[in-house]
């Protein structure tokens, strides 16, 4: 393992909590109430379930939906044991967390969707489904969220944690494209900077930016996160991107 840089061996069933999502993108669940939401991919996160608690529309969205709730239980308690380990194990770039409590939020979230999954999954709030390909309709929803799959999960060599990654700068461009094909309002993604330090904006996401901006549909911008990534350097240029659809687009 490199000692600067976290990798981690495959894909996490990782959750998180609403609050993180306030923190992530500014955005609060009261806020959301009569929207059409859409948390893709949603993984073991309350989000979904706060938000609808909240009196919003959501739907998350994940390909391990597939599974029932005693299978999920066990593969999110296994890849939380997996990843704080590594992030132990690298305690280095995770120098300003607490690791105890990020794992006890972590465990939160899971329970939290684990309470909501099989009521939800039969009403239709939890899809199997995954990207670039999603089964809803153009502009089906009014905000869409991505967190820490896009970017995150990209190669080491451009930044991201997962050597041998499938997903590839054109996979990223097709995501995006269909995050926005689904999307009336504004897409939400996180986060935006390499894991490398220094901490640098993702190239993928540069040239999805320029392409977006030249072509007059939609409109770009980075908005800073509160939400704490590792150390000091993981932190520089913490954002996420806001992709909104122009007015009469």
């Amino acid at each position: 393992m490199n000692p600067r840089t976290l990798h981690l061996d495959g894909m996490q069933f990782f959750g998180r909590l609403a609050s993180e999502y306030r923190a992530m993108f500014g955005v609060d669940v009261r806020d959301l109430r009569g929207l059409r939401v859409l948390d893709c991919p949603g993984g073991p996160s309350s989000f979904t379930a706060e938000a609808c608690a909240a009196g919003a529309h959501a739907v998350a969205v994940d390909p391990l939906y597939e599974l029932d709730a005693d299978q999920l239980r066990a593969r999110g308690e296994a890849d939380i044991q997996t990843t704080i380990a590594a992030m132990r194990a690298n305690a280095g770039a995770f120098a300003d967390m607490d690791i105890a409590r990020y794992a006890d939020e972590k465990r939160a979230a899971a329970q939290a969707f684990l309470a909501d999954y099989p009521a939800g999954r039969a009403a239709g709030r939890y899809v199997a489904a995954s990207l670039p390909s999603l089964p809803f309709p153009d502009r089906a929803f009014d905000r869409t969220f991505t967190a820490h799959l896009l970017v995150t999960y990209s190669d080491p060599a451009s930044g991201g944690l997962l050597p041998g990654s499938p997903f590839t700068e054109q996979w990223h461009v097709d995501a995006v494209r269909e995050l926005l094909r689904v999307t009336d309002g504004s897409l939400h993604l996180y986060p935006t900077t390499t894991r490398t330090e220094p901490a640098r904006r993702h190239a993928y996401l540069e040239r999805i930016v320029a392409e977006l901006e030249a072509g007059g549909t939609w409109r770009c911008r980075y908005e800073p996160s509160t939400y704490q990534r590792g150390n000091a350097a993981q932190n520089l240029l913490n954002a996420s991107l806001v992709i909104e659809r122009r007015r009469g687009s």
